[in-house]
């Protein structure tokens, strides 16, 4: 049976069995959503990715065994899923992680449900989902950075991109447009458009001018884009 294509296939991961039940329960409210399994692990969850093929994974962070960031490199390196980290416990390091191992989105358990549905929808979407603590955190690190605090801040942040983020992100530093970073990098402009939305959010900035700042404390140019 071939999937309906306008329902989100979430799998759902967390060492706990009753947090994985509240997520079923939070989940179940929205008919355009369908949890397509369950797993406790990160290994459990490479193997049912490959299975079960959903457009989503909630993905606890801390567990027992392969945790939550070497299961979300492996799952974004081999599957089209998109990653939503959730955790009890609010570490700037441990969003940064998970960030640079791939995820699209990391909310803490104790949000609301309707965020946590929202955070669904929006992330299987293509958007970047950030916990407002979490947004706070990343722009912090950029505002620190920004005042010339540690080389190190701007490195943990340029860290967090992908391969395609950072070359997007060299591009808007040397001052070239979308259509230009777009021709450059042979996509389109509204793909750059949409890798600039994630270099925004990790990058914990609101400017195109400040991107550009955290590129050069990091040690990296623009591009002849």
């Amino acid at each position: 049976m071939i999937p309906d294509a306008s329902v989100v296939r979430v799998l759902v991961v967390d060492d706990e069995q009753l947090i994985r039940s509240g997520f079923r329960f939070v989940l179940a409210a929205d008919p355009a959503i369908e949890v397509v399994g369950e797993a406790s692990d990160g290994a459990a969850a490479i193997d049912l990715v490959r299975a079960h093929r959903p457009d989503l994974v909630l993905m606890d962070v801390r567990m027992p065994g392969m945790g939550g960031v070497e299961a979300t490199a492996a799952i974004v390196a081999q599957s089209n899923a998109r990653v939503l980290a959730m955790t009890s416990v609010d570490s700037e390091e441990q969003l940064v992680r998970m960030l640079a191992a791939g995820a699209s989105g990391y909310l803490l358990k104790d949000d609301p449900p309707e965020r946590i549905l929202d955070a669904v929808r929006r992330t299987a979407a293509g958007d970047a989902v950030l916990s407002s603590r979490s947004a706070e955190q990343l722009i912090r690190r950029a505002v620190e950075t920004e005042n010339g605090s540690g080389r190190q801040h701007a490195i943990d942040l340029v860290g967090a991109l992908t391969a395609r983020e950072r070359d997007v992100a060299r591009g808007v530093a040397s001052g070239a447009t979308n259509q230009e970073i777009g021709a450059h990098l042979h996509i389109s402009p509204g793909t750059v458009k949409t890798h600039l939305e994630q270099v925004f959010v990790k990058l914990g900035v609101r400017r195109r001018g400040q991107i550009g700042t955290i590129l050069e404390r990091a040690g990296l140019g623009g591009t002849d884009a």
